[in-house]
């Protein structure tokens, strides 16, 4: 079926507006071809009625329509028209929404089934389940540590954590949508070698058959040199005409003392950064994913930061870099982030996390900060000695701790650590180190007395070599700000992460109980009021366009798909507090058909009733239509995730997202939703 329907009409009755938008040719001066399909598919699915003259229901198939009518024929009862007084009663009674304005009632006293499909389907409050499209502004003026932050790890990788590509696109495409605290893993860039000992820049020479027979007879004439020392010096002149090569060793091996092998490794780099400037590079290191050059991925940053975003982005830098390729990172930082980066502390901030207003269009650093001491460059310079610490990291150097003013990384030793009180302090720990330190009650509330203050970051086991992601919702509910999440991966956590920060800047305020600045008598009366009690009951209708697996076509109504028919299943599932995973917490329908699908104007209803202690802003419904023409389960093919709280009631037109690039596609639910809160 078409998505819409075009009057048949000569071409020079075609209005003027229409005409100028298709005809631009190759060339034109404002807009290329491909351009302007990307205006006119807006402006169409924007303003149908207007371009037109038809109705907004033609982009809706009849199986949507049908149900629809339905609901226009309940609500109209007898009457040949819906009243005006029946259609506000169904707004705000059935769909809980009573802020939309109808039109001219001296125009406008009855509304046809027309008049009233395009009214209910363009006021995305009444219509779509999650609600309005972009939420309400953040309320800016709590200290940063306030608000749940989108974060990502490992934010330079496209796949998983061996083996992919790092790339700056990756950044581009996270800040764009919606990601305010990115990681960067900056190491040391490639030596500059000599074409003479390479056959290509960066390449890392390795022992031959033929150079270690020459490698020990140099080193068997130097000893040889060493002995005769004591004898006659003429005679070693005459023995050793010519003054012995020496051995570079990166190559030779010959010096087995570590701390000769870092000075010499150290002079090398020293000599070659007198000719050619070597710059960082990102890449997951010790794996075999590639690398991509540090200042392209601040130019990325830069470029996509703020272009539709005000709020602030925090930067993780793991910094595996020694101190000289610190002082290029924090020169490259400020040369492409100039006017950006928050290099020194507010005026207005005595001693205090700074308000989210006060930090609009500004990038902060999170690094470790060092100490200010005399000694602090004589103690090391470099990487420490020894073998075990040359593949350590090093000690951050002075002008990049500089930049850790109002989020700097300390390290957790224990629990004694909750009592620390620097306003901008930021604790990391792994999902796992999280899991055993919150699973007593004790130091559960310190945990939370601690997060309502100050930030807390987790970030995923290392054993996710898939990228795959813990639940965050897990950590959220124990007031942790920054739950770093493996973009490159769809999969239930992530559905979640998006779920959270949908049609947000990437700030979410907590919900008052984990707000700071709460005294202890506010903080106890919060801990034992209990939450309230919750009744669930989502009916799915109908969907449309639903997306096919990719090796199958559609054959339109017959719903004959390739080999096999499309058996399309929702299930919906209820993401509560660990507490409650006793529950049958997963519910699904019946098996579909098409990619249209119809269960009929009275299906089951799948029900969570009796759901205790509910906290609705960090509580989910999830729907996932999954293939089940298959033999080995269900096939993911769309999904959506929306937010208790923000889950609207009555019937409720549910958009779908695409399983992989998690963006909007074009299939969609059309559902009943009753949700009842009891105390």
């Amino acid at each position: 079926m078409e998505c819409f329907k075009f009057p048949r009409e000569k071409k020079k009755a075609k209005p003027s507006f229409i005409r100028r938008m298709t005809t631009f040719a190759r060339g034109s001066p404002h807009y290329g071809r491909h351009a302007m399909r990307e205006v006119i598919n807006a402006a169409l699915a924007c303003n149908v009625l207007t371009l037109v003259g038809v109705g907004t229901s033609a982009c809706f198939h009849e199986c949507f329509k049908t149900h629809v009518r339905h609901v226009y024929d309940v609500a109209r009862k007898n009457d040949r028209l819906l009243p005006r007084e029946r259609l506000e009663a169904f707004l705000r009674e059935t769909q809980g929404v009573d802020h939309i304005k109808l039109p001219d009632p001296q125009q406008y006293e009855a509304f046809t089934f027309d008049q009233f499909f395009q009214l209910w389907s363009n006021h995305d409050s009444a219509w779509r389940a999650a609600g309005a499209r972009h939420q309400a502004p953040v309320d800016p003026t709590y200290p940063i540590s306030s608000y749940f932050i989108s974060s990502s790890h490992n934010t330079y990788l496209e796949g998983n954590q061996l083996l992919s590509r790092s790339s700056a696109e990756a950044y581009r495409a996270a800040l764009r949508n919606g990601c305010r605290c990115i990681e960067i893993d900056v190491w040391n860039g490639p030596l500059a070698r000599s074409p003479s000992k390479s056959p290509a820049p960066g390449h890392r020479r390795h022992f031959s058959s033929g150079s270690l027979p020459r490698l020990a007879s140099e080193k068997l004439m130097s000893i040889r040199v060493s002995r005769q020392q004591s004898r006659s010096p003429s005679a070693i002149q005459k023995t050793f005409p010519s003054p012995l090569p020496s051995p570079d060793p990166r190559e030779s091996a010959t010096t087995l003392d570590p701390k000769d092998l870092v000075e010499c490794r150290a002079k090398s780099r020293s000599s070659s950064l007198s000719n050619h400037t070597v710059e960082p590079v990102v890449h997951h290191h010790g794996t075999m994913t590639t690398t991509v050059g540090f200042r392209e991925v601040c130019r990325a940053v830069r470029e996509s930061a703020f272009e539709r975003n005000p709020l602030p982005i925090i930067v993780s830098l793991e910094v595996g870099a020694d101190q000289e390729q610190q002082e290029i990172m924090v020169k490259i930082m400020k040369e492409e982030w100039r006017g950006l980066l928050l290099e020194r502390a507010l005026d207005t901030c005595d001693n205090r996390q700074p308000r989210l207003e006060e930090l609009y269009n500004k990038i902060l650093i999170k690094v470790k900060r060092v100490k200010e001491s005399p000694t602090d460059e004589e103690v090391e310079r470099g990487r420490s000695l020894g073998m075990a610490a040359i593949r350590a990291k090093p000690r951050v150097c002075r002008e990049l701790s500089k930049l850790a003013i109002y989020t700097h990384s300390e390290h957790y030793g224990g629990e004694e650590c909750l009592d620390y009180d620097s306003p901008g302090h930021i604790f990391s720990l792994s999902e796992d180190g999280f899991l055993s330190l919150t699973e007593d009650t004790d130091k559960l509330d310190r945990v939370l007395a601690h997060n309502r203050d100050y930030f807390m970051r987790i970030y995923p086991k290392g054993s996710r070599i898939d990228s795959s992601n813990p639940d965050p919702t897990f950590h959220w509910r124990r007031g942790v700000q920054m739950v770093a999440m493996n973009w490159q991966k769809t999969d239930e956590g992530m559905m979640l992460n998006d779920a959270m920060f949908a049609g947000t800047n990437g700030w979410v305020l907590k919900p008052p109980s984990l707000l700071s600045n709460k005294t202890t008598t506010e903080m106890a009366d919060m801990a034992s009021d209990p939450k309230p009690t919750l009744d669930l009951r989502i009916t799915v209708l109908a969907g449309q366009f639903l997306p096919l697996p990719g090796d199958r076509k559609s054959s339109g109504c017959l719903g004959i798909t390739g080999d096999r028919k499309f058996q399309p299943k929702v299930k919906v599932e209820l993401h509560v507090e660990k507490a409650h995973r006793s529950l049958d917490c997963e519910k699904e329908t019946e098996p579909g058909c098409t990619e249209h699908p119809d269960w009929g104007l009275d299906p089951k209803s799948l029900d969570f009733l009796d759901v205790k202690n509910v906290a609705a802003e960090l509580s989910f419904v999830r729907f996932k239509v999954e293939d089940y023409s298959s033999n080995f389960g269900g096939e993911l093919v769309a999904w959506a995730g929306i937010r208790l709280d923000r889950l609207g009631s009555g019937f409720r037109c549910v958009d779908l997202l695409h399983p992989v690039t998690r963006r909007p596609c074009e299939g969609k639910l059309f559902v009943k939703i009753e949700k009842v809160w009891r105390e």
